[in-house]
């Protein structure tokens, strides 16, 4: 289980969100929403550890593995695709690697009393634990499986990856994430570089193969189909859903429309007592009850309606002049190949 605990994040005075605690339990799978602005990439590079919060902190158990694709990154450019991706799996490959040295070492050493050979039998033991206790997995099988499920073709595996666009090199680091097979998954926008054949794979992957999940998405169906939690980050706090983003919508319509009552009822309230204030100010016999709904509306603390994302990208074509019933002629055009 990781925790967030009592995080604060301010900037220039401004606070994002402030006193946001909650837990992240396994096989959770989480859809961070909010409107633009509300912090949901700042909360989400906090929990990778790319970023500080101003007060809190997040705990997680000591050999938790945590794995975050932000929204733009970098890859290197001297590996091929191959390479690249199976650089999920460098710290077996670099267990392996130290045990053959190791082993190597004991062949040719003969001070077999020494302090130095018993700490090599001991290191090489520790390795093997470790190493023999992974599951048997063919590793350039599955990297080749992960990539073909995110689009890449078996003829891709042995090209540069500075060969391919930022939206490519996005793939490739998803793939080396998935392999990882983290604790807990972070992906912010994942779907926007990928196609609808590798979106349906990785919802697969997600939803049967993953752990925890937590993800930020404009795509809508994607996060239905993954998700059974919503955190949404609104006015600096967080509401906490155990619904997919359908049903979570409903509760919010709901929520709303609770906080919406409640503010009307308050500020009656307020303006009643307010009208009470004005025609008795200076009205010996009512002094102490004039006194007392001032104090009390002083300590009112005032409900807040919860905002709502309406924008929407909105085009407008102008008119255009119509085009010729034959927009283009052709005559006597000949095309050959060799």
């Amino acid at each position: 289980m990781i925790s967030v605990d009592n995080l604060v994040v301010e900037f220039n005075g401004q606070t994002l969100f402030s006193d946001v605690s909650f837990t992240i339990n396994e096989n959770d799978k989480i859809a961070l929403m909010g409107k633009n602005g509300a912090g949901k990439s700042t909360m989400m590079k906090i929990i990778a550890g790319v970023q500080n919060p101003t007060k809190g902190n997040v705990r997680a158990p000591k050999d938790a593995v945590i794995a975050y694709l932000p929204q733009h990154l970098l890859t290197e450019d001297n590996t091929t695709v191959l390479e690249e991706a199976s650089k999920a799996f460098s710290h077996v490959f670099a267990m392996r690697d130290e045990m053959d040295a190791l082993n190597k070492q004991l062949e040719t050493r003969t001070d077999y009393e020494s302090d130095e050979y018993m700490k090599i039998i001991e290191r090489v033991s520790d390795l093997g634990e470790k190493f023999y206790a992974l599951e048997e997995v063919n590793y350039t099988a599955e990297v080749e499986k992960a990539l073909k499920g995110l689009g890449f073709k078996q003829d891709d595996f042995s090209r540069p990856t500075s060969e391919f666009s930022g939206g490519w090199r996005m793939r490739i680091e998803l793939a080396k994430i998935l392999l990882q097979k983290p604790d807990l998954i972070l992906l912010d926008e994942p779907t926007n570089h990928i196609d609808i054949e590798s979106v349906i794979w990785l919802e697969d992957f997600l939803v049967n193969k993953a752990k925890a999940v937590i993800v930020i998405s404009h795509d809508r169906a994607f996060v239905d189909n993954i998700t059974n939690r919503t955190i949404e980050v609104t006015m600096g706090r967080i509401y906490d859903y155990k619904a997919n983003y359908s049903h979570y919508l409903q509760l919010r319509e709901d929520r709303r429309a609770h906080q919406i009552k409640a503010y009307q009822e308050q500020q009656k309230f307020i303006a009643d007592n307010m009208a009470f204030i004005e025609r008795f100010k200076g009205t010996y016999s009512k002094t102490n009850q004039v006194a007392s709904r001032e104090r009390m509306l002083e300590k009112l603390e005032i409900i807040e309606v919860d905002e709502i994302d309406t924008s929407a990208l909105k085009l407008r074509f102008p008119k255009t002049q119509r085009s010729g019933d034959y927009p283009v002629t052709v005559k006597d055009v000949s095309k050959s190949y060799d």
